[in-house]
């Protein structure tokens, strides 16, 4: 594909964010397990919320960074934000309970900055060149 060719937004963040949102909720069921097992207390609960979202943030945007044609570092703050758009709502329907909007910012300050190092990271990866045979 060149260059020059315009990738549709679908095909550019639709699976990036698809395996950030997997990923952070496979975290953070892991998480749920250590909780419950005994060996994580509840106390550590919101630090590990955001490690969750943080990797799955920065999964998610270095693999649209990665597949994105040009504008990577955008295409991998766009995956970020997607993704947090896509916890919110998640978060919303799925507890039902008030949110603390303090809390919800401290989470989108997180993903934002794993966003960028996800961005920067999957748009400084070179990609494979094939040879016409």
């Amino acid at each position: 594909m060149k260059k020059t060719e315009h990738i549709p937004v679908g095909q550019t963040l639709g699976f990036p964010v698809l395996l950030g949102l997997v990923s952070t909720l496979a975290l953070m069921a892991a998480g749920a397990l250590l909780i419950m097992s005994g060996k994580a207390e509840t106390v550590q609960i919101p630090m590990l919320t955001r490690i969750c979202v943080a990797v799955g943030a920065l999964l998610a945007s270095a693999l649209a960074a990665r597949r994105a044609s040009k504008s990577r570092l955008l295409w991998g703050l766009a995956a970020g934000g997607a993704l947090f758009v896509c916890l919110v709502a998640l978060s919303l329907v799925w507890l039902g309970q008030p949110v603390s909007l303090a809390r919800v910012g401290v989470n989108f300050a997180v993903t934002a900055v794993a966003s960028a190092c996800g961005g920067m990271l999957g748009a400084s990866m070179k990609r494979k060149k094939h040879r016409k045979t």
